[in-house]
């Protein structure tokens, strides 16, 4: 396995890490989840230690968004201001096969499902008809009974697993079909908390 990993181009990772006012947060969980990535590609454990000083003086007020990309080694280190994208709509999309276990540079079947959204803001896809994910983030559904995500996800996000050990979210099984039970979906990733409200009432999943 290793041997044809190494004889193709390599693959390489994504970690998107929120730095607010010049503070990574959750970086240990993000460093975790790359050297795990890192093993299990290339057998080897990755040198993910990224210092604070590394953030540019002019990106040390407000949200960041820092993007690293890596494969055996970290390849680029970049950061840019992050700005919340309005989502008032999300198209229902199906493809039973999508596989996104490790977060990948390589999107491109994301994008193919993305091309789909027609005029939507955004895309939820469905996996055998279950509620996995958005193309960006993991997703969070509320009714009367608390706030509840898909143990379907295409990527176990950190945000996500952050938020289901503190119990404010629900693992449960969702299906496409289940959807009119929930009043409201909720967008949630690394730059993106649920206080941050990013979501559409369920009337508005088309």
């Amino acid at each position: 396995k290793n041997l044809s990993a190494i004889c193709m181009s390599k693959p390489r990772f994504i970690e998107t890490i929120k730095v607010e006012d010049g503070s990574f947060c959750n970086l240990s969980l993000h460093s975790r989840r790359a050297i795990r990535t890192s093993e299990i590609h290339f057998g080897v454990s990755l040198n993910f230690d990224i210092p604070t000083d590394i953030i540019p003086m002019d990106m040390r007020i407000g949200i960041v968004k820092c993007r690293i990309l890596y494969s055996d080694t970290v390849e680029s280190i970049t950061f840019e201001p992050y700005r919340f994208r309005p989502i008032n709509n999300l198209a229902l999309v199906y493809d039973n096969d999508i596989d996104y276990t490790y977060k990948s540079e390589d999107r491109s079947r994301l994008q193919s499902l993305v091309s789909q959204k027609g005029n939507c803001d955004e895309i939820l896809i469905v996996k055998n008809g279950y509620i996995t994910d958005t193309s960006y983030s993991n997703i969070v559904l509320e009714n009367s009974e608390g706030l509840f995500t898909p143990s379907t996800p295409l990527l176990a996000g950190i945000k996500r697993k952050l938020l289901i050990d503190a119990g404010t979210i629900i693992e449960k099984d969702i299906r496409v079909d289940d959807l009119h039970r929930y009043s409201r979906a909720y967008l949630i990733n690394a730059m993106i908390d649920l206080d941050d409200n990013v979501g559409v009432s369920s009337t508005n999943v088309f």
